[in-house]
């Protein structure tokens, strides 16, 4: 260094000394810190000693004052740094992992687009003298709890929206944009007044129940699980679930609180792992891309967590939730294991209603006063629980679940499994109206019995879809082929075929138009092929891959078709009033 450049920095330094007192009151630091020595903090940046043959002098470390201003602990016990500088007198923090904190040009490489006062050839210097801050300062830098996750955290407390009242980071950029959509906008009576339009529909306030009944999953200690919530187009479904959103966050198109079914099975893991005690709404099941994923998805969600990946991929991913699904199909139909019923509540009427301009209006209202006024209900709601738990009531909530869950078993075994999810929703149900949130008494007994109480028979998806394949086979027989007609081919094509199987009739159809057909009826053949290949519903021939597809004839021509064995489709059986 040569110097007239020695000169210079040392006269800057000199005057930075003598910088005035006021950065010190900007918020920039805490109470009583210190200033590591051999550094000098001021209005104009931050100064370290250097030594040069005889002489020690001041160089520059940062542009401007720059601290350590907490120490984030989250509940893994990993850390993060909030480091914090003035910007023109404005005080700028930005949250930043520790291993981030501790390598100099990747910190300034990360805050570089939000001003940090470092140039990367200072950057080494930073490193060292953020680490001299932090040494000297451990006791007066408070060390606050980072959260991860929304809804419960270890110490009890309940994490609404950012800082509220944990600071959140999350692990993925991803969940950021559901993130910033829980808050609070509107006000309470406002909502209130929005939602009291869906006294008159139970099927409309299930979603709101299942939102409420999120945070009391670890509490009465019960899985997540589903409500589907399907049927025809312009009922009422997505608005039911954006009221049921915005009990927590924004439910309007503008946000990013609405989940959208176009994903992947990592991108869902990571949206269900923002939430630990509140819900998450899947929109729209037409978007599928998947079955598969879906059917994946359904199993997973009551495990609490993802699936387990090597290869450095996100692995087992936490959540504690209730996930809402809309969609002219239901999610059901994407499986076939009848399991999968056994973890999903399905809500098939129509939310609001088929009572034309009636139904439309309460609609409308509902959706345009929650978009306007949310968060605040889920506020309310989760202060009263706290204290109910904090006051000895955790007790009293575990003991009446029981009770609605005896009530709610109904008279199948799947009725009977799906009885703990029930009671989860008929005592959010108690609750929120007991703690004035919600505007209407709950539904009567009869309503859930109507809503949740399933035959086994109608949770068979495999056999619901042969019931499809049946009633189209016996309205549509002009367009089955028969060896012994001269009929020409309907305008669309034959569907398939009739032919006999050990002297037997039954019918063969060709894969593609059955697949049309069961789409129609919101069914995939690809998801209830399994079930029906498990339970002999097709003829299988052994030189053919794969042994389902079998070859049979179809006017002059040889098709791989899906034979059904006798019985199944054309009944053996004989009309009694045939003699009549």
């Amino acid at each position: 260094m040569t110097e007239t450049m020695t000169e210079e920095v040392t006269e800057t330094a000199q005057e930075a000394t003598e910088a005035p007192k006021e950065w010190t009151h900007s918020g920039l630091l805490p109470e009583n810190v210190r200033r590591p020595s051999g550094y000098v903090i001021n209005h104009s940046g931050v100064y370290g000693e250097k030594q040069i043959k005889d002489t020690v002098i001041q160089v520059r470390v940062a542009w401007a004052p720059l601290v350590v201003r907490s120490i984030y602990v989250d509940p893994a016990g990993d850390q993060a740094v909030e480091l914090a500088w003035l910007d023109r007198g404005r005080l700028v923090t930005r949250i930043v992992p520790r291993s981030v904190a501790r390598r100099g040009r990747i910190l300034v490489a990360t805050l570089g687009d939000a001003g940090l006062p470092v140039i990367e050839a200072d950057a080494k210097l930073a490193e060292r003298y953020l680490a001299a801050f932090e040494s000297i300062n451990q006791k007066e830098i408070p060390r606050v709890h980072l959260a991860r996750q929304l809804g419960w955290q270890e110490d009890g407390t309940f994490v609404l929206a950012q800082d509220t009242p944990h600071r959140v980071e999350v692990k993925y950029d991803e969940q950021k944009p559901a993130l910033a959509a829980h808050g609070v906008v509107g006000t309470f009576a406002s909502w209130q007044a929005a939602v009291k339009r869906m006294v008159e529909y139970p099927a409309a306030q299930m979603p709101l129940y299942a939102s409420f009944a999120a945070p009391l999953l670890q509490t009465v200690n019960v899985n997540s699980f589903t409500v589907d919530v399907s049927g025809r187009s312009t009922r009422g479904k997505t608005t039911a679930a954006g009221a049921a959103l915005s009990v927590w966050a924004d439910p309007s198109e503008k946000a990013d609180g609405m989940y959208s079914w176009r994903t992947t099975m990592l991108a869902a893991e990571k949206r269900l792992n923002l939430v630990n005690g509140l819900p998450v709404v899947f929109d729209e099941t037409k978007l599928v891309r998947d079955p598969e994923m879906v059917h994946a998805l359904l199993y997973s969600i009551p495990k609490n967590h993802g699936q387990a990946r090597g290869g450095g991929w996100p692995s087992g991913l936490p959540w504690r939730t209730v996930m809402i699904s809309t969609g002219e199909q239901s999610v059901l139909t994407f499986t076939t294991d009848q399991g999968a019923g056994a973890r999903v509540l399905t809500v098939k009427e129509a939310p609001f209603g088929t009572d034309g301009d009636d139904s439309s209006a309460a609609a409308i209202e509902v959706r345009d006063g929650c978009s306007e006024n949310y968060g605040t209900a889920g506020a309310r709601y989760i202060e009263k629980l706290i204290e109910c738990i904090s006051s000895g009531g955790k007790q009293r909530l575990v003991s009446r679940h029981k009770e609605l869950t005896e009530a709610h078993r109904y008279d199948s075994d799947m009725s009977a499994r799906r009885a703990p999810m029930v009671a989860c929703l008929a005592l959010a149900a108690e609750l929120s109206h007991e703690w004035g949130i919600v505007p209407f008494p709950p539904p009567e007994m009869d309503v859930w019995r109507r809503l949740f109480a399933v035959s086994d028979q109608t949770d068979n998806r495999g056999e619901m879809a042969l019931d499809v394949v049946r009633e189209y086979v016996a309205g549509h027989s002009s367009e089955l082929w028969s060896p012994h007609t001269d009929e020409k081919a309907p305008f669309s094509g034959w569907v398939g075929r009739d032919l006999q199987v050990d002297g037997t009739p039954t019918v063969a159809l060709l894969p593609q138009r059955l697949r049309e057909i069961l789409q129609r009826a919101n069914y995939d053949l690809d998801a209830v092929l399994p079930s029906w290949l498990e339970a002999d519903v097709l003829v299988k021939n052994t030189k053919t891959r794969p042994a389902h597809l079998v070859p049979k004839k179809l006017d002059g021509r040889l098709a791989r078709m899906l034979v059904f064995t006798p019985g199944q489709i054309v009944s053996t059986e004989t009309d009694p009033d045939d003699g009549e």
